[in-house]
């Protein structure tokens, strides 16, 4: 049987409300949010901070895999992806910082999933592949599945238990029905109950249960509309509810609910419909008129276990957008990130507690002593003490100084012997060790470097051969050439790097040609492609992202200037804010944005100015009270991801300065034990975090 394959076929709403193996009385928190990336074979990997999300990297999940859904264990331990044709893939889950790690065998199945759909045990796991359902066994140890049974017939793309687990729905998108089956809660066997299949409307898209099983409700694509039934608690059968099919947008493709509230995805007027679902008889009425998304179809949709706010995954836009949920189940917009690729289904990693940051150590560079100093941060007053086991060699020279958002590895680019350094970060103790082979040769005179936030590769830009040599980064830190390193840029003079929160460009800053280039970076292999430059002011020497990836501020040090940019959501590309380049920066040596997103920090001789990025197009204004005191040849800012402390590397007076950060206001203050001794020039600074 022909299964109709589309986007609006397969991308459909996974369910993330499971049980966990956490005390009843136990709050769960959304700590971590997975997104797969259709068309570009990754799945995303964000951090939850209330309602922001913030990149913590991606896994590439394989040439062709075309990720289409996702679920989480309600032990929280694994994630299996259904990776198009070829097949299950499985992960370990790091529980502390969110990273996924292939587990043994993986992938599983071997063949087209549309949709994987976890049992609420957390023992089993149901594969719908468009001919058949395959029922997988999960070693709770390992993660590893083993096949028990496959079910023949119909054309399931989608499917759901409902929350006892004694009843699986599928879709049957070539028939227009739903399958109910019987499941045998110790075998997971899968058998029709009298009845099934049960008509639905035209192309069915997925499957919702509400009202803890109460009531099922299904996406009719090519309807328009959602047909609504009631599920016998006894023998899983379904009988539709007075006035159902019930309107919805042009080609619903995915619904979820909350309390008494469901939301459908319209994924060609691009909308959300609201409704209120009546408890007692399950009919659907309309809340307000359908929330618009803006120029992206919505295709997944999921509800935070806590707080009242809906995921969107925003398929053409590659975003994923938090909207909050009101009182009387109305929707608004809180906030928005990019994710790496097309977002076509997001899951959830829940915990006890709710994610949070905190200033663990600090490290910076010096250019005059070959060394890396480094500090343990007091968490309580941001205060540094210097780590008993520093400083630690680097290669001649070095002059920027990086790390990766789990802050498991450091590198340093070293402009005297032409190398780059690469170190192992002690989570627990801090201390630095250099990794086999370090410091690596580079083929020019390095001039900056840069590491994607989910450490697989690192950059370095020669200002000497206007090239960039990219190495790719092994799980002890160990680097090897990309193929193809070094790639060649058509600018001249690459002077400063940077690579956007969810590692999909690499943006460098050429000084001879007073332009910025864009690349585009190969999930797999870490290959570049240039595919634009822009014009900044004079001299670009220094950039910084904001976290959700949408712009980009250049410091141009001999026009004493801002250029800013908004980033395009999906090509990359750099377009000119209005007012740009913006006035007043001085002669300014270093450039950062706040961990919020919401202020710019510029390092000078001996102050730092502050500007407020004060609307929804990325425009900056002076922060008030700006310029602040208390540096010293700022060469290099750095801020910890709470946004509590900053730090400047003070060039002339061979010192730290410590700063402690308004949250609200974005006034630094000087911490009263600040300036601290560092090294001979520093040069560069990074904070690494904890994460809780």
């Amino acid at each position: 049987m022909k299964v109709a394959f589309s986007k609006r076929v397969f991308a459909t709403l996974l369910l993330v409300a499971l049980p966990t193996l956490l005390q009843a009385s136990t709050p769960t928190f959304a700590r971590f949010a997975y997104v797969a990336n259709n068309k570009d074979d990754t799945v995303s990997i964000f951090a939850i901070e209330r309602a922001r999300l913030r990149s913590a990297g991606y896994i590439y999940t394989g040439k062709g895999s075309n990720p289409r859904s996702l679920v989480v264990t309600p032990a929280q331990t694994f994630l299996y992806v259904a990776e198009g044709g070829v097949g299950i893939g499985g992960y370990s889950i790091n529980v502390i910082n969110g990273q996924l790690t292939a587990v043994p065998g993986s992938p599983f199945h071997l063949g087209a999933v549309f949709k994987v759909i976890m049992h609420p045990s957390g023992r089993f796991i149901v594969a719908a592949t468009g001919s058949r359902l395959s029922i997988y066994a999960i070693n709770p140890n390992t993660g590893t599945l083993s096949l028990l049974h496959t079910v023949l017939g119909g054309s399931p793309t989608a499917a759901a238990f409902e929350p006892t687990g004694a009843f699986l729905f599928a879709t049957n998108v070539n028939s227009d029905s739903i399958s109910a089956l019987a499941v045998n809660q110790s075998s997971g066997a899968l058998t029709q109950i009298q009845g099934s299949p049960f008509p639905c409307g035209f192309k069915p898209q997925s499957v919702e249960i509400a009202l803890h099983g109460k009531f099922l409700y299904v996406p009719n694509g090519s309807g328009g509309n959602i047909s609504g039934y009631a599920i016998d608690p006894v023998t899983g059968a379904l009988a539709q509810v007075s006035g159902s099919p019930f309107p919805a947008g042009s080609i619903p493709v995915a619904a979820v609910n909350k309390n008494s509230f469901l939301y459908v995805a319209n994924s060609a007027d691009k909308t959300i419909s609201q409704y209120a679902i009546n408890p007692t008889t399950g009919t659907l009425s309309l809340i307000a008129a359908p929330f618009v998304t803006g120029n992206s179809g919505p295709l997944a949709l999921t509800i935070s276990p806590t707080e009242p706010l809906l995921y969107v995954a925003d398929y053409d836009s590659n975003e994923v957008v938090v909207l909050g949920i009101r009182t009387n189940g109305t929707l608004y917009n809180e906030s928005s990130t990019r994710s790496r690729g097309n977002a076509i289904s997001i899951a959830l990693a829940k915990g006890g507690t709710a994610v949070t940051y905190s200033a663990r150590f600090v490290y910076e560079c010096n250019s005059a002593a070959n060394n890396i100093w480094g500090y343990h941060v007091t968490s309580a007053t941001g205060s540094l003490l210097p780590l008993d086991s520093s400083p630690y060699t680097t290669g001649a020279s070095p002059l920027a100084i990086v790390s990766d958002f789990s802050g498991a590895f450091a590198f340093t680019v070293d402009a005297g012997s032409h190398t780059v350094s690469a170190f192992n970060v002690n989570s627990e103790t801090g201390v630095l060790s250099a990794a086999a082979g370090s410091p690596y040769p580079l083929n020019g005179k390095p001039s900056a470097v840069a590491v994607d936030t989910g450490a697989h590769y690192v950059y370095v830009a020669s200002v000497s051969s206007n090239t960039i040599a990219g190495f790719v980064i092994s799980s002890d830190g160990v680097l090897a050439s990309v193929p193809g390193s070094p790639f060649t840029s058509s600018e001249s003079g690459p002077q400063a790097t940077v690579i956007d929160p969810r590692g999909k460009f690499l943006y460098v800053a050429n000084s001879q040609s007073n332009t910025v280039s864009t690349f585009v970076i190969d999930p797999g292999n870490g290959g570049l492609t240039q595919v634009a430059s822009v014009s900044t002011a004079t001299l670009p020497a220094a950039m910084s992202i904001t976290p959700d990836g949408k712009y980009l501020y250049v410091l141009n040090q001999f026009s004493q200037n801002i250029s800013a940019y908004a980033i395009d959501s999906v090509t990359g590309q750099l377009m000119a804010l209005d007012g740009s380049p913006f006035a007043g920066a001085g002669p300014s040596k270093s450039i950062i944005i706040d961990a919020l997103g919401e202020r710019v920090y510029l390092g000078a001789a001996d102050t730092i100015l502050a500007y407020q990025i004060f609307d929804n197009r990325g425009s900056i204004r002076a922060l008030s009270g700006s310029p602040f005191g208390g540096v010293s040849g700022a060469y290099s800012l750095g801020i910890d991801l709470s946004n509590s402390f900053l730090y400047a590397a003070n060039n002339i007076s061979n010192t730290l300065s410590s700063f402690g950060v308004n949250k609200t206001s974005g006034v630094i203050v000087p911490l009263l034990d600040s300036p601290y001794p560092a090294g001979s020039n520093p040069v560069s600074v990074v904070v690494v975090n904890n994460l809780q």
